[in-house]
């Protein structure tokens, strides 16, 4: 598997099941996510949920259309202590969801096998917008803030280009791969009422 990690996902009516399978390990058991939460990262990308003692973090790239999954596989010891580990994998998320969709049918499947996609490079941003990078820059709140969305953000991608938007603190933007235009949108901070509280999202 070239140190990937294989995830196994098993469709039910209500719920989809999570495994994986490492060069370090297997997950101990099934981690089970609702349809109806799953159908929710569309409007909220950042979703963190339980499954018994284990948890998992999920991270919509709408950008990149990646699903980043962090799991963390705990398991409750004799000396009633947690022990585990952590387990991340990135998925394609526009063939996850058309296998959820094929699942609900009757007579479609149930099963479906994929290795984590492999850590891309980081792509060339470039800023046309430089009065409103310089905004952002001289914010230390918006700075950081800008700084995690670019990391988090637009995974696959060869070369990013933002421009202006008439929104403050925010960008228009155009994504390149292999060379050729992908995909355009907007980074946009929402909630700048109060900037502490304020957060980056991709809208395509």
């Amino acid at each position: 598997m070239n140190n990937r990690t294989l995830v196994k996902v098993s469709a039910g009516e209500y719920c989809m099941g999570f495994k994986t399978i490492s060069q370090r390990k297997k997950s101990p058991q099934t981690f089970l996510i609702t349809r109806d939460m799953l159908a929710q990262l569309e409007q909220k990308p950042e979703i963190i949920t339980q499954d018994i003692y284990s948890f998992a973090a999920l991270r919509l790239n709408t950008a990149a259309r990646t699903l980043t999954i962090s799991f963390s596989w705990l398991q409750r010891r004799f000396d009633c202590e947690l022990a585990g580990w952590e387990e991340t994998a990135v998925l394609p998320y526009d063939a996850l969801t058309s296998f959820m969709e094929a699942s609900a049918q009757k007579g479609g499947p149930k099963t479906w096998r994929v290795l984590s996609l492999q850590n891309t490079v980081t792509p060339q941003v470039v800023f046309v917008d430089t009065e409103g990078l310089r905004k952002c820059l001289e914010n230390r709140t918006v700075r950081r803030k800008l700084a995690r969305a670019l990391r988090d953000n637009f995974w696959g991608a060869d070369r990013v280009v933002f421009y202006h938007d008439f929104e403050s603190y925010s960008f228009m933007f155009q994504s390149c791969r292999a060379g050729r235009p992908s995909i355009t949108g907007g980074l946009i901070l929402h909630d700048q009422n109060d900037l502490k509280k304020a957060h980056y999202s991709v809208h395509t």
